[in-house]
């Protein structure tokens, strides 16, 4: 009877000998979550098709691209006195830009720096053809101008709505960088209203469309389109360092702004547009730490007003230097960027209250809104 018992204790021993021996060997049995993470890297990939959608990038470029052209600029050089200029044919310097086309029968929505001081217009159309252009008419503080080529039946952009643009949705930039020829690039909307951007010495955009599809030198002019090829915006300008390049900002006039320019091109019967821009005659900047310290603030709210012009209209509303803005009509302005808005939807000749905060109180004055003297329009 002893024989069966000896024996289960010594199997019993040898298991738990052989466990200790495992265990000195640096082996532990992997535990549930182990196993189940074990098992899900020996799972193979479940198979997918494609994505829904995934041809829509494709889809709306071939949609947008038949409609940019590209713009060769051409500035006949003037002859100068010396006797060798007399002899050969005198060389044309040359810009190159991108175009939009609007209407079957040739109008082309293009940037008024690609085709500003222009004697010829070259416009090349995606499927090769080539026509002469000339202005119609421009708008230097929109940089917008419309061109026409003697065509029929052109491909046409359809034009979307800017006013119902997201940030995140998909952009996408057709154009003619560098004077490659059409070029497809995408990107994401990635900021809208930037208002009064300085591009260039003494060329400022009024509203834009923030984007980080690549643009470059070229691709003024041409088309921001969204995911269903619609013209959503004019590609006009980027941010670059001292050495140039996209550096993935770049922006676009929208296309509600554009329409609006192209109306009062057309109504005008051409040539250079002037039209009334809205003007208090201030000059402010955020409201620094510091300021709000000294003033008595509650927050950082509001924008300080740092010069006021003599008979301006804020002037005249007895708005003075180290005022906060603090309400602009029924709008409270917190920044900068909500001031210039507010500026820009309004027309000369308007009447405003606006709220001001000035020796520890808010007060309430009225401004009459101006029209921005030829002197400093850009």
């Amino acid at each position: 009877m002893s024989r069966p018992w000896s024996t289960v204790f010594a199997f019993v021993l040898g298991f738990a000998v052989c466990a200790l021996i495992v265990r000195w060997m640096g082996y532990q049995p992997p535990s549930q979550s182990r196993q189940l993470v074990l098992a899900t890297l020996d799972t193979p990939p479940r198979q997918v098709g494609s994505v829904p959608g995934a041809d829509a990038v494709a889809n709306a470029a071939a949609q947008i691209e038949p409609a940019v052209v590209n713009i060769d600029t051409f500035l006949r050089s003037r002859r100068s006195v010396r006797l060798e200029d007399f002899f050969g044919q005198q060389e044309a310097m040359r810009g190159s830009g991108s175009g939009v086309i609007i209407s079957p029968d040739g109008y082309i929505i293009t940037n008024h720096h690609v085709v500003r001081g222009a004697d010829e217009i070259v416009v090349s159309l995606a499927d090769g053809r080539r026509f002469l252009g000339k202005i119609v008419g421009a708008d230097e503080q929109s940089d917008l101008a419309v061109i026409k080529v003697e065509a029929r039946n052109l491909p046409v952009a359809e034009l979307g709505d800017s006013d119902k643009l997201r940030v995140g949705e998909w952009a996408i930039a057709v154009g003619n960088p560098l004077g490659l020829g059409s070029t497809v690039t995408v990107g994401v909307i990635s900021a809208l209203n930037r208002r009064k951007l300085l591009v260039e010495e003494g060329r400022m955009l009024e509203v834009a469309i923030q984007t980080d599809a690549a643009i470059n030198q070229g691709n003024s002019g041409g088309a921001l389109a969204n995911i269903h090829g619609q013209l959503i915006g004019i590609n006009t300008a980027i941010a670059a360092p001292p050495g140039g390049g996209s550096i993935g900002i770049g922006f676009a006039i929208p296309i509600n702004h554009v329409k609006k320019v192209v109306r009062d091109i057309l109504a005008q019967g051409g040539g250079s547009v002037k039209r009334p821009r809205p003007w208090l005659g201030i000059s402010f900047d955020a409201v620094r730490p510091s300021f709000m310290r000294r003033a008595g603030l509650p927050d950082l709210n509001g924008v300080v007003v740092s010069d006021v012009l003599p008979g301006s209209p804020a002037d005249k509303a007895g708005i003075r230097p180290e005022d906060v803005i603090r309400r602009f009509g029924q709008r409270p302005v917190r920044s900068t960027q909500d001031l210039l808005e507010e500026i820009m939807e309004r027309q000369p000749g308007d009447k405003v209250n606006i709220t001001v905060w000035r020796g520890g109180k808010e007060i309430t004055l009225s401004v009459t809104v101006g029209t921005a003297p030829e002197i400093i329009r850009r």
